[in-house]
């Protein structure tokens, strides 16, 4: 009998839960999607929430980060994009963000690059930290806004008529015409852009690494 290691748990864990959904998982039926009994999986992982924490790392690890090089606005972008098409594809991910239940080193990656590269860049750890959270932030609302309705500009036609909202009906359209991931790239590049156009400040002092804050947590892991 092949023994039960963490590596089977996660990636049965990830079937389960990309079938049944975060309602659906269970110890217990991760234990018979395994075919074992269910004390032979806490052996491993202690409750749902470590589960939870496994599987997000699992997926994270397939966000690809660029090369830093002269060029930090692009390689943040490039990292952000990449983060964006992985989690969209687990719906569970955005939602669990916004609870808080979700807190990975893993991801860690992510926020790392972000930060370190922006600094490099010369702003100073509090302009870095703004843009880190809005990044995270954006990222979230996107996910969870594209899984709840198509975003669009078009008025419910009750509500009004051309003459009523002229610039609206104008605009939607183009609207319309974007995919999710050209409206979540445009959306990143006013962040940076506007970013990137700040003054550099003198740094202030590098606090020593230490567990996520509350503001952190509310982020949604964005100082992961």
């Amino acid at each position: 009998m092949t023994p039960l290691t963490r590596p089977h748990i996660v990636a049965a864990g990830l079937r389960l839960l990309e079938r049944e959904g975060v309602d659906g998982l269970s110890m217990r039926k991760l234990a018979d999607e395994l075919g074992k009994a269910p004390a032979a999986v806490y052996r491993h992982v202690s409750d749902k929430r470590e589960l939870m924490s496994l599987l997000f790392n699992e997926v994270s690890r397939r966000i690809v980060l660029p090369d830093a090089g002269d060029d930090p606005r692009t390689a943040i972008a490039e990292a952000v994009q990449s983060a964006h098409r992985v989690l969209e594809k687990h719906g569970w991910i955005a939602t669990e963000m916004l609870n808080g239940g979700l807190l990975g080193a893993t991801s860690m990656r992510l926020s790392e690059f972000i930060l370190d590269s922006l600094v490099r860049d010369g702003l100073s750890d509090a302009q870095a930290a703004r843009l880190h959270v809005a990044i995270w932030e954006y990222l979230v609302g996107h996910l969870v806004a594209a899984r709840a309705t198509a975003p669009g500009l078009s008025p419910h036609p009750m509500a009004g008529t051309d003459e009523d909202y002229p610039t609206v009906c104008r605009v939607a359209p183009l609207v319309a015409e974007m995919s999710d991931q050209e409206r979540f790239s445009a959306g990143l590049m006013v962040l940076l852009d506007g970013a990137f156009a700040e003054p550099r400040a003198s740094h202030g002092g590098t606090a020593a690494c230490e567990e996520p804050s509350s503001v952190s947590r509310s982020a949604a892991g964005a100082v992961e």
